[in-house]
């Protein structure tokens, strides 16, 4: 495989301003969520207009009605998701010395988002585990292989993979518990940011540590 490199000589990235750039990437890829969210309701509003001679009990036992409720509660933590996968990549750039550009974290929230659209997708044909399962699945996989090639190690990649079966695991739980979800997900929120905090403790923000490393000396010109 042939890689394309692009000369940075002379870029130096603060890790405060790469973080800046991290949280205005997770509020423009909001955008797409939105959108996501728009096609669930005007699907949800259709799915009720075909069946307006059933109880409004009668009509939330319909599967693909349970598939939309699904989406609509995932997208509340779509924020969140974004958050804990980014903050993987990150601490593997300060921590392992890496560097990954904002295009790399683009696409990274381009395949989260589209776990949201399968989800919706596969919620009209299947049933919400099934359908969670097969989009969590799915938007895991393309992310860990790409994962394999931007951080150069088939190791990281694992636990970015696995960083995500636990994510989506702990949002399907989540999600299925109605009176304990906000204390499920505040006490998730203060394992991760524990975690995040103790990885941390070490690290200079004010020091440019996201430095391009040199630039090669140009072979002598021949007599």
């Amino acid at each position: 495989m042939t890689t394309v490199t692009v000369p940075t000589v002379g870029l130096r990235t603060s890790p405060t301003l790469k973080l800046m750039a991290i949280a205005a990437i997770v509020l423009l890829l909001q955008i797409p969520l939105l959108f996501v969210n728009a096609i669930r309701a005007e699907r949800f509003r259709l799915q009720k207009e075909a069946n307006a001679t059933l109880s409004a009990e009668r009509i939330e036992q319909i599967p693909a009605v349970q598939g939309h409720r699904m989406v609509e509660r995932s997208l509340k933590y779509g924020v969140l998701v974004m958050a804990l996968v980014f903050a993987a990549f990150f601490l593997f750039e300060i921590l392992q010395g890496l560097r990954l550009h904002v295009v790399h974290y683009v696409l990274v929230g381009a395949a989260i988002c589209l776990f949201y659209l399968a989800l919706l997708a596969l919620g009209e044909i299947l049933a919400p585990p099934s359908a969670y399962i097969g989009a969590a699945g799915a938007s895991t996989l393309m992310i860990t292989l790409y994962s394999s090639a931007i951080l150069r190690s088939r190791p990281r990649a694992l636990v970015i993979g696995g960083l995500q079966v636990g994510v989506h695991t702990i949002l399907f739980t989540i999600l299925q518990m109605e009176k304990y979800a906000l204390l499920a997900g505040t006490a998730a929120l203060f394992a991760v940011l524990g975690t995040i905090m103790y990885l941390t403790r070490g690290i200079d923000w004010s020091q440019p540590a996201l430095t391009a490393p040199p630039a090669l000396p140009e072979p002598p010109a021949k007599a």
